[in-house]
């Protein structure tokens, strides 16, 4: 087996596991007590159902061109669907990542702000809104409007060997510097300011807040640190590829870029879970105790004390004298 047959089992004993994760936490989410309807946990929400669209529709893609070596519909559409959703995807996964290392350092020193509908709409929703437009817009445009001189897709290529949006180096170097690098560096900064940030003003938060503050921060440096580690390298090694020290038809070098974008999507779901395990451990080991493990139905009998023995009447056998 090569080594992108290596790489694909890999992905795929990972994925197995991950889709199973979360639709389980998808069905929690039904729940009305669970804690991800909670504004602050919003954001795992959206990250959850990116890396699920990540890992069902574009990964199958990815293996079916590693294992066969070629796409999966040879169509032009295709190819277009394919970067559009990859590339979309992967930068939505950065930017959320993103606003939230920005959005709790708000929601932990100034949790007043959300308080309102008008102010949860502002402060909350409507940047969603724009980011996710956005995003869409701009490679909707770069991937279906802009031509290039080679604009044959190669259907033997990885993803039929990129739009003129990666094609292009002055889009190239903007989709990375806007799209990858100020995403992943702002997730950096944001992530490590707010442990000391908290260090800082612990004294004068309420004991109360205090705790709730403590577990926001330690679900987002698990996070966080999940993504800085995998997106930092794909952000450094994309732009040794721009700058020509590092070539872009290395196989090596093609592979690490195909495959990392999927790492953060795969661990997502266990991460949402282990943030929640809490809330559902307890009631999946009770159900799991009552199916395997069911107890014995003991039968209650009346206990006999001192005084029914006392009043209990006495039988005298009757002997006979002959």
């Amino acid at each position: 087996m090569d080594n992108n047959g290596i790489g694909i089992l890999f992905l795929t004993i990972i994925q197995i596991p991950s889709v199973i994760c979360a639709v389980y936490i998808f069905f929690h989410l039904f729940q009305r007590t669970s804690s991800l309807r909670r504004l602050q946990n919003h954001l795992f929400i959206y990250l959850l159902i990116v890396a699920t669209w990540n890992i069902t529709i574009d990964l199958p893609n990815t293996q079916v061109y590693f294992w066969t070596g070629t796409v999966s519909i040879s169509t032009p559409w295709f190819c277009r669907f394919w970067n559009i959703s990859y590339l979309y995807s992967s930068a939505l996964n950065r930017f959320l990542m993103a606003f939230m290392a920005i959005e709790r350092h708000f929601l932990v020193f100034r949790p007043q702000l959300y308080h309102t509908h008008r102010s949860r709409l502002i402060f909350h929703y409507t940047p969603l809104i724009f980011m996710f437009s956005m995003i869409f817009i701009y490679l909707l445009i770069t991937n279906v409007f802009i031509s290039c001189p080679i604009s044959a897709f190669s259907y033997s290529t990885f993803m039929c060997g990129y739009t003129c949006a990666v094609r292009l180096n002055d889009l190239a170097s903007f989709y990375i510097w806007v799209f990858v690098f100020i995403p992943t560096t702002m997730t950096i900064i944001g992530c490590v300011l707010l442990p000391i940030r908290f260090i800082i003003q612990k004294r004068t938060l309420q004991r109360i807040q205090w705790h709730r503050a403590r577990k926001m921060i330690v679900q987002m440096t698990i996070i966080a640190g999940t993504y800085t580690i995998c997106w930092l390298p794909y952000t450094i090694v994309l732009q040794l590829s721009l700058s020509r020290i590092l070539s872009f038809n290395d196989a090596n070098v093609s592979r690490f870029l195909a495959f990392i974008p999927y790492i953060t999507s795969l661990l997502t779901p266990f991460i949402i879970l282990q943030t929640i395990h809490d809330e559902i451990n307890l009631p999946l080991m009770e159900r799991i105790k009552r199916r395997f493990f069911p107890q014995r139905q003991q039968k209650v009998r009346p206990a006999i004390t001192v005084r029914d023995q006392q009043t209990k009447p006495v039988v005298f056998e009757k002997h006979n004298t002959s």
